[in-house]
């Protein structure tokens, strides 16, 4: 019997857009990011003897600027050939970024301590057939000030029970969120022609549950159509509601921006 190497624990960094994928998580049926993943790793790693856990699941169509998976894989490689070697079995659209070594203290979910999305969107009639995938089109009128009111509301902690998906069963619905604002970018140049006028709701938050940033986005898009008022949307942070305050956003406009890791 041949001896079996040691598993080698490594912290990676990935960026993809999720359009062609199912969300992150490994799924029985279609394509998945983390399932590009171990494909990648098993074959560099010449075994299915590999091991990866990420950060958090995007849903189907959400991006990641930053989504990181802790990996286990039994060759010792360094960082640096690490993330060449394994962006050459990827598809082009998911990219590894960075690599560092860490131990099995380091858990992307357990040790984080707050996550950061980003969700884009275009109040524009119509945008370029290149930013159809990455942002969302939302063409009304929007009282924008309202809006960024709303976001204020939506800071500290909260019960977001009005704000998930469910079909995921979590122990609290409570979350703390630290940072919540609505900002306007214009752009110029080459980019400019794809999307020269846009809004990106920023949000850091302690955890989020399910779908929970694509309903704060619909809500402040009632908000911002005179839809539901800013006592509406405090009340539906202290009392579960029967319905929604707005619809879901697709999930295209979606970014995981960034996973905060303090000590790691």
């Amino acid at each position: 019997m041949g001896l079996v190497s040691p598993l080698n624990t490594y912290k990676l960094t990935l960026q993809y857009k999720g359009t062609s994928y199912l969300g992150f998580q490994v799924q029985s049926v279609g394509q998945t990011i983390q399932g590009e993943l171990n494909k990648a790793l098993k074959i560099l790693s010449k075994t299915d003897s590999i091991k990866s856990i990420g950060s958090g699941r995007t849903d189907s169509g959400v991006h990641a600027f930053a989504q990181v998976v802790r990996i286990e894989i039994p060759v010792d490689i360094p960082v640096g050939s690490l993330v060449r070697a394994i962006n050459s079995h990827l598809p082009h659209d998911i990219r590894v970024t960075a690599a560092t070594r860490c131990t099995n203290e380091f858990h992307p979910i357990f040790s984080a301590q707050s996550k950061e999305y980003n969700y884009v969107f275009s109040t524009e009639q119509n945008i370029s057939p290149f930013a159809h995938d990455l942002v969302t089109l939302f063409p009304f009128e929007l009282d924008i000030e309202r809006m960024k009111e709303g976001c204020k509301i939506f800071c500290g902690e909260h019960n977001f029970i009005n704000f998930q998906c469910t079909g995921t069963e979590v122990e609290t619905t409570v979350r703390q969120i630290f940072s919540c604002e609505l900002v306007h970018y214009q752009s110029a140049g080459h980019w400019g022609h794809m999307l020269s006028d846009y809004y990106v709701f920023h949000v850091i938050g302690s955890g989020f549950l399910k779908q929970m940033v694509r309903l704060m986005m619909g809500a402040l898009w009632s908000l911002g159509r005179g839809r539901i008022t800013l006592e509406d949307l405090e009340k539906a942070l202290r009392i579960p509601q029967t319905k929604r305050l707005g619809a879901t956003a697709p999930p295209q406009g979606l970014y995981l921006k960034e996973v905060h890791y303090p000590g790691f």
